[in-house]
């Protein structure tokens, strides 16, 4: 925002119509902590994270994401006491624990005679190569553990919390993408620097192409990274076949395990890190009951990733590949595994409330056209659905779910709905996770490219523009 003369007209905008891929750039649908994360191959321009320091005596002072003041003055409430935070020269000991407390003082503010011999040690001690040192990922993964035993006062910042996980998070990322950026020639970057590198960038023109920074396999979240879990599984579907049953858990912030653990008035949105945590402990249930205990039979093999939904909750995705024997082959199959109608009332009461609760869509199209699955007028996901006596394979290769036209109707959202908004779900799963869990059969070979670049399509974003007060809004 240096381009700009004065900051007091500019405003920040989301781009609702980019030319982008939508999967990953759709709009957000609820207000949460963001953060811009600028990188760039202009070796002229800085995109160090820093903040600036405005002495007593008139002088400005660079303070690097990595130094250990940058914690405390950046958020001073969260360390009232002046504490260092993260910095790069803090050892472990040598049972292989992290001892943090003991460490926060490592740069002893006394032996200093000013400032600038501060940040210059600080300096010194980015250059140090010691496998030893707590690194920034073990240092907050250490931050955000709840102990019954210590009173942390990050747990009560609320918002504050949120933006500071957001901010560590960029700072790990950024750490971790310094160490890619400065240790090119260890990641044999000559092997990648091909014209093929830059048309599957989309740089087709050879004059628009600057300095490449080569991001490893290894970098999780990065464009090779996700290619390569791509081509994994679907080598998982040469050996075992098509995969059988797609499945999408949400957290669910009502759950007690989150409630019971909140602190005074707190609210769920509160603590990000509470329900990640909870939400994880879900998951590895729902791993154990359908891979090892056999709830939809055996399995061959599964894939899975995890998202953050742009409201804030967590969810994944996972494909199950059933054993040959197993495998799901006939309409007539799919009702024992998917149910699209809502249940009777008076013969099970709590199911038919978990499903009103947490699988009925919308209402949209002709009962609010203003929702936000609408697009040119018509529901993406092509609710409401026509009633159907029975399961029969659709031609596209999506399952067409018996929806009998029984009488049944919910209230949902003022609004009352029938089988038509029901969304796919299993029973026994919907009793067991108390929250919205989408059960699909991948019935067709037509689906499955599809399925799996979907779970692997990579982080949500969004497109924005800085504009001034004359331009027009996107």
């Amino acid at each position: 925002m240096h381009d700009f003369p004065s900051i007091e007209d500019v405003t920040l905008q989301i781009c609702k119509n980019a030319g982008v891929d939508q999967r990953n750039y759709n709009n957000p649908t609820a207000d949460q902590v963001a953060a811009i994360w600028i990188e760039g191959n202009n070796s002229n321009t800085p995109y160090d994270r820093n903040i600036m320091l405005h002495g007593s005596d008139g002088k400005k002072h660079i303070i690097k994401h990595y130094f250990g003041c940058y914690d405390p003055l950046q958020y001073p409430l969260l360390f009232p006491s002046g504490e260092n935070g993260w910095h790069q020269n803090i050892p472990k000991f040598k049972d292989a624990r992290i001892v943090l407390e003991s460490q926060h003082t490592t740069v002893n503010q006394t032996d200093f005679s000013s400032v600038e011999s501060i940040l210059q040690s600080e300096q010194r001690a980015v250059r140090r190569e010691n496998t030893r040192m707590v690194s920034c990922r073990e240092y907050y993964c250490y931050k955000f553990q709840i102990r019954s035993h210590i009173q942390s006062i990050l747990f009560y910042s609320r918002r504050l919390l949120q933006q500071y996980a957001v901010d560590m998070y960029i700072k790990l990322e950024t750490t971790r993408l310094d160490y890619c950026r400065n240790n090119q020639s260890e990641l044999r970057s000559e092997y990648y620097q091909g014209i093929v590198d830059s048309i599957n960038c989309g740089e087709t023109r050879g004059h628009e192409i600057g300095k490449r920074i080569v991001l490893p396999a290894s970098f999780i979240g990065g464009p090779r990274d996700m290619r390569k879990r791509y081509l994994d599984v679907m080598a998982l579907v040469r050996r075992f076949g098509k995969p059988d049953l797609f499945i999408t858990m949400t957290c669910n912030p009502e759950w007690k395990e989150i409630k019971e653990n909140l602190i005074g008035s707190q609210q769920p949105q509160d603590r990000p890190d509470l329900t990640a945590r909870v939400f994880r402990s879900k998951f590895q249930d729902l791993k154990k009951e359908v891979i090892h205990n056999a709830s939809f039979r055996k399995v061959s093999a599964y894939a899975y990733v995890v998202e953050f939904q742009k409201k804030g909750l967590p969810h994944i995705h996972m494909l199950i590949i059933l054993k040959q024997e197993y495998k799901i082959n006939s309409a007539d199959q799919f009702d024992d595994y998917v149910s699209a109608e809502l249940p009777q009332k008076e013969n099970n009461p709590r199911l038919f409330n978990l499903v009103v609760k947490h699988m009925m869509h919308g209402p949209c199209g002709y009962l609010n056209k203003t929702n936000s699955c609408m697009i040119n007028g018509q529901c993406k996901s092509h609710y409401p659905w026509n009633f159907c006596e029975r399961t029969v394979q659709g031609e596209d290769g999506y399952p067409i779910y018996r929806r009998r036209n029984d009488g049944q109707t919910a209230d949902v959202r003022r609004a009352k709905l029938t089988n038509q908004w029901v969304v796919p779900y299993n029973p026994y799963l919907l009793m067991r996770y108390d929250c919205h869990i989408n059960v699909e059969v991948c019935s067709g070979l037509t689906v499955v490219k599809y399925l799996y670049k979907y779970i692997y399509k990579g982080h949500d974003k969004v497109a924005v523009h800085i504009a001034s007060g004359n331009e027009l809004t996107l």
